[in-house]
């Protein structure tokens, strides 16, 4: 399976699990994106994009799936 594929079914079960961020390809490099605190305003929640400086492939994939789990931890936290 191709990374792209691994990509979509990532996110798919990050959706099924109710988990609203998402890791995303921009050219070599991985994102996360979703709805995260504004960095002006902690009681206000935007849609951003975290760059991650990870590169796109097997092992970036990994720590960016992680990564994830540790912003979701924080913001439950309110860190």
């Amino acid at each position: 399976m191709d990374l792209s594929n691994k990509l979509i079914n990532l996110n798919k079960n990050f959706s099924s699990k109710g988990i609203q961020l998402r890791i995303e390809r921009r050219g070599d490099r991985l994102n996360l994106r979703g709805p995260l605190p504004s960095k002006s305003n902690k009681d206000q929640i935007k849609v951003q994009r975290l760059s991650l400086c990870l590169r796109a492939d097997e092992e970036g994939l990994k720590e960016a799936e992680k990564i994830l789990h540790l912003v979701l931890l924080q913001m439950e936290h309110n860190q």
